[in-house]
């Protein structure tokens, strides 16, 4: 799999703790919303959302042009 970056938007403000597991991506709480972005492979972060048992509201790919990584051909 090719990492790519994303935005995920979870229903609700997440603790601390779940923060936490999103390691090395940035995570930004907006009203009734946790926004979390960054550079990862998309399976990779659905499946932690999954097992933390968060409610996904959106997932977007980001231009690859704002990551500095390569477009799709």
């Amino acid at each position: 799999m090719v990492a790519a970056r994303y935005e995920i938007r979870i229903d609700g403000t997440v603790s601390e703790g779940v923060r936490g597991a999103f390691e090395t991506l940035e995570v930004t709480s907006v009203p009734q919303q946790t926004i979390v972005s960054g550079v990862t492979e998309l399976q990779d972060l659905l499946a932690l959302c999954l097992e933390m048992g968060l409610e996904v509201v959106s997932v977007r790919r980001l231009p690859a042009a704002t990551s500095g990584l390569p477009r799709d051909r």
